[in-house]
């Protein structure tokens, strides 16, 4: 069904949220368990990340960061550390925050018919040039069995909200999609009690037209293009780095004492694809 006029707040107070992607570790498990051969690899990553970097180039977006990158052989595992601020955010949702949280993995549950558990998917990708290994969480497929992402959002009634609509949720999302080749885009519409009163199909071509007054995708794409064609060269191995970004208009890359992460099953596979 639908699901239109469902209530999606039932079951908000027993609602524990958890992180269903693990660390880099669950990425690089999946090379080796699929014998992926990594030699011409260059980056290995979340959608999340890369999102990340490209939505920094406006602080509008607060998308502050701080990522950890290691070089095994020719090819470099980037994955995220959480920040105080990030921390701090976290800890001070209030009610509503979470509640809006919940509403949203309610509805990927009901319209996609997958549960609690979504999609995992592996693909790779090229972006400045990079050969990339890149993991994400998807909501599920339509009926054609196509990748479907699905979001939450308030019922829009005035200019001002469709604004923010457009240059928020659709920009995010639609960053989110494109790094990852998906075309789908199911937005429901919720009242402020949770009470989901549309649904709304999109495709990328579609949002891009849309919100085309708003931002333009190649703006961003190329800014994380310099972005890491910056700061990959500048790795090196057996060493630890941190990118930042936390806010204002400089991205730093520094090498840090942390001790090298990178699990020896991973290693071992490596030296075994250059060899």
């Amino acid at each position: 069904s639908s699901g239109i006029n469902a209530e999606y707040g039932e079951g908000f107070e027993e609602y524990n949220e958890e992180k269903l992607l693990g660390g880099i570790d669950c990425i690089l498990e999946w090379i080796c368990r699929n014998k992926f051969n990594t030699e011409s690899v260059d980056l290995i990553t979340y959608r999340g990340i890369l999102k990340k970097i490209a939505t920094s180039a406006y602080d509008y977006y607060r998308n502050h960061f701080c990522f950890r990158l290691v070089k095994i052989s020719n090819t470099i595992a980037m994955d995220e550390i959480e920040t105080d601020e990030k921390r701090e955010n976290e800890a001070n949702m209030n009610s509503t925050q979470r509640r809006n949280v919940y509403h949203g993995r309610r509805l990927e549950e009901v319209t996609m018919d997958v549960g609690v558990n979504e999609t995992d998917i592996v693909t790779t990708c090229k972006v400045a040039g990079y050969r990339c290994i890149v993991a994400a969480e998807v909501d599920g497929c339509n009926e054609e069995g196509e990748l479907v992402e699905v979001k939450a959002n308030f019922v829009i009634e005035h200019p001002k909200q469709l604004h923010t609509f457009r240059r928020g949720k659709l920009f995010n999302t639609f960053m989110q999609c494109y790094l990852v080749g998906i075309q789908n885009v199911l937005i429901g519409f919720r009242d402020k009690n949770g009470i989901l009163r549309s649904l709304q199909n999109y495709t990328l071509p579609q949002i891009e037209d849309e919100c085309k007054q708003y931002w333009n995708k190649d703006f961003y794409i190329l800014f994380l293009n310099s972005v890491l064609s910056w700061a990959l060269p500048q790795v090196a191995e057996g060493k630890v780095y941190h990118l930042e970004y936390l806010g204002g208009d400089e991205i730093t890359l520094t090498e840090v004492p942390d001790p090298d992460h990178i699990p020896k099953f991973f290693k071992d596979h490596v030296l075994s694809c250059n060899s």
